[in-house]
């Protein structure tokens, strides 16, 4: 295997602030078109469905669509994501998708000929970056250009686009980067190379941009790129700020920039994919009570908040993910006095958003219980239990279903 000596970054510098504030004197570059006169109504209507921003880097390409600038979906993976219930979650912090690649597994990656030697060589450190880390997924240069698991390939991507990729499905890594001819492969030889790569099979593996809540932090302008459908997760135990500087899944880069995984982006990487999970145990989920209100409040937190009364452990879920889990989110509606929790992150009318209760399972399971749902329209509250014949007694309550399931 050769030896690589550039990390290379796919993303889409589609920002003049970002290639001026990098290099003098480079020619100017033109922003992709992002007119969306040519692109069927029904189509942006399903990726707004999905989450997706569409007001800007959206564009038709070959056997699909570009979306965020450097995401290629295609119009199955559309259809599926608009009719996809999946969560996400809009803490700033380090992102993933809902689909990772499952087991431990080598991803052998074939390099498309026509880009090179040194884009070959860029492979091979960006491969040895990843390896480095110790993950439960190897990284191998192939030849074999029928036989692998993701393709690096040349390809005339316009004006200012580095590269792009997808992510995740089935289990499997998104199994093609396309390479910009602009400016890889012949005698280019952009210090970004090894970074690009690195970024794009870090979105390959489900990785959303580090900044996506902001794309202006590295690309000079833009904002949120939307929750999407595949998700936008935080990662445990990475920053809590909106954007982490040198981190490797930035959404834009310089052409002479290297970026390496920073602490963070090893924590990220370990945390989805080391080979021994860390640890993590159930929680007890407490119950408060305001009666003055007529309000139910439950958190991991054993502190009781000031005017509720402490009613003890309602059951046991999970502060942090683990496999199987999705997110309890919880809504607070402060007119009504009313706290509701549910799995999914659309927020209801008339209530703001609070963050993630804690980590309950999708569906039943060995040890699992049902975590009921109650409502009282007259006094606006919704109660948690696990206790049916409590809900059922609840003088004023009407049962509308699961909320997720949960440990006793």
């Amino acid at each position: 295997m050769n030896s690589f000596k550039t990390f290379t970054l796919v993303i889409i510098s589609i920002v003049f602030l970002m290639f001026t504030s990098c290099e003098k004197d480079e020619e100017p570059i033109t922003e992709i078109n992002n007119s969306q006169e040519s692109i069927p109504k029904d189509i942006i209507q399903k990726l707004k469905q999905a989450g997706f921003y569409t007001q800007e880097g959206l564009t038709k390409v070959e056997n699909g669509y570009v979306v965020e600038y450097d995401i290629f979906l295609t119009v199955e993976e559309i259809e599926e994501l608009a009719n996809s219930n999946d969560v996400f979650a809009e803490n700033e912090k380090h992102y993933r998708t809902n689909n990772l690649v499952s087991g431990t597994r080598t991803i052998r990656v074939y390099v498309d000929p026509a880009l090179g030697t040194f884009v070959r060589n860029s492979t091979d450190e960006a491969l040895r970056r990843y390896n480095a880390l110790n993950l439960r997924l190897t990284f191998q240069r192939t030849t074999n250009a029928t036989s692998n698991d993701i393709r690096i390939i040349a390809a005339n991507l316009g004006a200012g686009t580095y590269a792009r990729a997808g992510f995740p499905r089935s289990g499997r890594p998104h199994n093609t980067i396309q390479m910009s001819t602009s400016f890889y492969g012949g005698t280019n030889r952009l210090g970004n190379t090894v970074s690009v790569i690195a970024h794009e099979i870090g979105h390959c593996i489900g990785f959303r941009h580090t900044d996506y809540a902001n794309r202006a932090f590295s690309c000079g302008s833009g904002g949120n790129e939307g929750p999407a459908g595949v998700g936008a997760i935080h990662i445990p135990g990475t920053p809590t700020t909106h954007a982490v500087a040198n981190s490797w899944m930035l959404a834009c880069i310089g052409r002479e920039v290297n970026r390496p995984f920073i602490a963070s982006d090893r924590t990220a990487l370990q945390r989805l994919y080391a080979k021994t999970p860390p640890p993590t145990s159930p929680v007890s989920f407490y119950r408060y009570y305001n009666s003055s209100a007529v309000n139910h409040y439950y958190s991991t937190s054993r502190s009781t908040p000031s005017g509720y009364r402490y009613e003890g452990v309602q059951c046991k879920i999970y502060s942090q993910q683990v496999p199987g889990t999705v997110p309890l989110y919880r809504f607070y509606n402060s007119s009504r006095v009313n706290h509701f929790y549910q799995q999914s992150r659309s927020t209801p009318a008339g209530y703001r958003y609070e963050g993630v209760a804690g980590y309950v399972f999708r569906s039943g399971g060995s040890g699992r219980i049902p975590l009921y749902r109650y409502y009282n329209s007259s006094a606006v509250n919704h109660f948690y239990t696990t206790n049916r014949n409590e809900g059922n007694n609840a003088a004023g309550y009407t049962y509308e279903g699961v909320a997720g399931y949960v440990l006793r």
